[in-house]
């Protein structure tokens, strides 16, 4: 049986490595416990720039059940990029990873 206590993400819009033809407007994160999004930290990562923080949406109807991170994008170019996220889960443990996407033909 897998251990509780960390917030896992069970699938992501866009999925992670996924390359697509028109920037999203939005990633969505959804994970198998609730989250403190108000203590949720996100940043993205263009090609090799510093990682720039993003808000996170806490209102909405896709985050009502308290398990998803709604993260509304500004318009992106084509290139890889790399959304970092840092999650505390209501039980108190904290959880950190990445979601890598391409728009575009990638560079």
């Amino acid at each position: 049986m897998p251990a509780r206590g960390h917030a896992i993400v069970l699938e992501s819009s866009p999925g992670h490595d996924a390359t697509l033809a028109r920037p999203p407007e939005r990633i969505i994160l959804r994970f198998n416990s609730k989250i403190e999004q108000r203590l949720t930290r996100v940043t993205l990562t263009a090609g090799d720039g510093p990682p720039v923080p993003v808000p996170i949406a806490i209102q909405g109807p896709e985050v009502a059940a308290q398990d998803r991170l709604v993260i509304p994008l500004r318009p992106l170019g084509p290139g890889t990029y790399v959304l970092r996220y840092r999650v505390l889960a209501t039980d108190g443990h904290i959880t950190e990873g990445a979601l890598r996407f391409t728009v575009g033909a990638g560079q």
